[in-house]
Formats: C-alpha cells, structure tokens, sequence
C-alpha cells in the first residue's frame, strides 16, 4: 500500500493536513523540549532553594530548639509545626507530587520524608529521631505556573488559528466546487466568480469561453433552420407538383420519399437545438408520461406486443419533455427491429430507472457505444431496410448526459438488446 492511498483525495481535507501536520509537529516539539529543559530546570532550582531552607530549619531546631526554628521559618514565609513520631499516622507521599521535587528533597535532607500536595500549599513531612516536622510552603514555591500558561496559550492560539484557516480553506474550496459544477452546466446562467485571484481568472475563463460555445451554438442552429427553410420550399414545390401527376404509383413514391425528407429535418433540428435547449423542471408522475407514449406507438404499430411494467405512485421532479423524447426515442427503435418489447421502471431514493427491452436481432457487443454517435446507419445486427438519419440515439444520450444520467446496451432476455436508462432524482 502507497502513501498516496492513505491519502483522502478531495481538496478541503488534503489543504488542512498541509496546514495542521506542520503545526502540530512544531507544537509538539516545543512542548517536549521545554518541559525537558525549561520546566525541568525550574523545578529543580525550587526544589533545591526548599531543600536549603528545610535543612537550615531542622539545624537551628536541633541546636537552639522549636521556637527559634518557628520564627526562622515565619521569616522564610514557611509555616512550621511540630508532633510526636508516635502519634503521626502512617501514609504515603502524593502520587501527583513530581518525581522531580522528591528526589531533589530526599538527596537535600538525607533523611525521610513524606509529601502531600494542596490545592494551594504543599505540605512536606520530615522525620526525625523523636519529632515530626511539618513544614507547608506555598505551591508556588515549588511548582512554577509558567507550564499551565505555555499549554494554554499554545491550545488556544492553536484553536483560534485552526478556526480561521477552515474557514478560510472551506471559502476557497467551496469557489472551486461552485466553479465545477457551472463548468458543467453549458448554459451561462448567472455566476460570479469567487475565492483567490487564480480561482476568478479559472472562473472568467469558463465564463468567455461558453460565450464563444453559445455563439458557435447559435450559429449552427441558424445555418439549420436555414437549411431546413430552403429544403422545405422544395418540398412544398415537390407537393404542388404531385398533384399534377396522374399515375397513382409514382405519386405514392413521390410522397413517401417526401415524408422521409421531412421525418430528417424534424431530426436535424432537434440534435441541433438539443444542446442550447434549457427548460424547468416540474413535478409529473412517470406512470402517467409512459402510458401515454406506449399508447401512442401502438397505434402506430399495431401488430407490436407492448408491455409496461411500472408503478403508478412515482411522482418525480424532472425536465417533462427531455423524459418523452428519450422515452420516444428507445420505445420506436425498440418498435422497428422486433416484435415483442418490454417496459420496467425500477425506483430508487437516488434515481429511477427504465430499461427497454426487445426481443429482435440484438446489438453485437462492438457495436453497443458506437450505435450512440450521431449518424450512425452500419447497423450489421439490426435489418437494413429502415432507414434513418442516424440521430434518434445521438439525441437520447445527449440528453441524458446533460441531467447527469446513465445509459446504455445489455443484452435482453427476450434474445434482443435492452437499453438502460438511469435518471437522476
């Protein structure tokens, strides 16, 4: 396993690794080495000076008695009591006491000791032949207070800092989020570029070149419906000169080449304005959309075995007319090349989807990608003899694409090919 597998790949929480790894360390080694050096040495210096002050107590209480050494010690600041060896009772030094003070104290006085802490003294027993002697210092005496502000400091400075750069990195990575998902959208819509200079420059770019796109866009779309304007005068002229043809056989050819004509633009024109067409969503039931459709085709192919499979509670926001021309789309190609076609919609919490099954010659696996670019006609496992302009599928999947969906070819268990098509909720 690699370092960069460990490694969480989006944006926001590699940036606070960056910042926090660095920080951390370097408090970390500061807090080591001055609890080493610093702190250490403090406490030996205070232990050391108490230590003084507890032996010059117990030499004057031993030549000159407990009164002098009291008044000895009230002038150190130090609170000196005295009682018998034999009513003292047995009991441990503090485990909270610094391993520090005790061994400094004990190699000072040579002689046995016992210490207890206090929430604002320290009491220190000492032993001797007949007597024991308790002596209370203040805290500060032998702990000094500089460790709690330094750790403090540090854990608050650290939380104040950490705070502020979150906030910092989350404004700009939510600049980048926001500038990926315009990208994705080809329409401009409003959006204002946001975050560090790099992210506005990324963010201006985008913006001009889907200027440029929409122009090109445009562009084709009237150099179409020019197209489409001019042939259609042509057939209107074609039309006018059919009925001036007498034999009925050549007059049904004629039409029928003009129908195909027409059925072409309509496609044409549709893959042309797919890509610049926006429209809102609204609430529809899929059921109701579906039915309508497969009730149409089977006017259309009466001798067609449809069937729909699907749920009449499934009520969805979504693009109305981008689901009938997808649906329309794969229900008619299914329609052309088989007999028999299936309907299933499954509904999830995320998506929903519909798979279109038939049961004619199938798609060879080579084939399955390539059936979906525009004009696509070689068509080796499907029947020759229905033309097209190639563009039905093209239309499909770029349509799908653009709400962010899924489709593609398996093979049916009816013996023919199922597309999939998976929605987005």
């Amino acid at each position: 396993m690699k370092i960069k597998d460990l490694l969480p790949k989006s944006i926001l929480p590699r940036l606070l690794i960056i910042f926090f790894f660095p920080l951390f360390l370097t408090q970390i080694l500061a807090i080591y080495f001055f609890y080493e050096k610093h702190w250490e040495k403090i406490t030996t210096r205070f232990s050391n000076i108490a230590g003084n002050q507890i032996a010059l107590i117990i030499k004057e209480y031993r030549i000159n008695g407990e009164n002098n050494a009291i008044k000895i010690a009230n002038d150190l600041n130090i609170k000196l009591s005295f009682k018998d060896i034999k009513d003292f009772p047995i009991f441990e030094t503090d485990k909270f006491i610094p391993e520090k003070i005790i061994k400094t104290l004990n190699s000072r006085l040579n002689q046995t000791t016992k210490i207890i802490s206090g929430q604002k003294v320290i009491n220190i027993f000492v032993f001797t032949e007949k007597r024991v002697l308790k002596f209370v210092f203040p805290k500060k005496y032998l702990e000094s207070e500089t460790p709690t502000i330094f750790f403090l400091w540090i854990i608050i400075s650290s939380l104040i800092l950490s705070t502020l750069a979150f906030l910092f990195l989350r404004i700009q990575v939510r600049a980048i989020v926001r500038l990926s998902k315009y990208s994705n959208n080809i329409s401009l819509g409003k959006f204002k570029p946001e975050g560090a200079t790099e992210i506005r420059l990324a963010g201006n770019s985008i913006i001009r070149m889907k200027k440029r796109i929409k122009n090109e866009i445009e562009t084709k779309i009237k150099f179409l419906a020019g197209i489409s304007h001019d042939l259609g005068t042509l057939i209107t002229r074609i039309k006018l000169q059919i009925e001036l043809v007498k034999d009925i056989d050549d007059v049904k050819k004629i039409k029928n080449d003009v129908k195909l004509i027409q059925n072409l633009l309509n496609e044409y024109l549709i893959y042309s304005k797919n890509e610049a067409s926006t429209e809102r969503k609204i609430k529809i039931n899929v059921f109701d959309i579906l039915y309508d459709i497969v009730s149409q085709t089977k006017r259309q192919y009466v001798n067609k075995d449809i069937k729909l499979f699907c749920k009449k509670n499934i009520n969805i926001s979504l693009e109305e007319n981008k689901l009938i021309r997808v649906f329309s789309n794969l229900l008619n190609n299914a329609c052309q090349f088989s007999k028999k076609v299936k309907i299933s919609v499954i509904n999830t919490k995320k998506n929903f989807t519909i798979n279109v099954e038939d049961n004619g010659p199938g798609i060879p696996n080579n084939l399955k990608k390539e059936v979906f670019k525009p004009f696509f006609k070689k068509d080796i496992a499907r029947n020759l003899k229905y033309s097209g302009s190639g563009l039905g599928l093209s239309i499909t999947k770029e349509i799908v694409r653009k709400i962010g969906g899924k489709i593609y070819i398996k093979d049916s268990k009816l013996g023919g090919a199922c597309f999939v098509v998976i929605w987005p909720k």
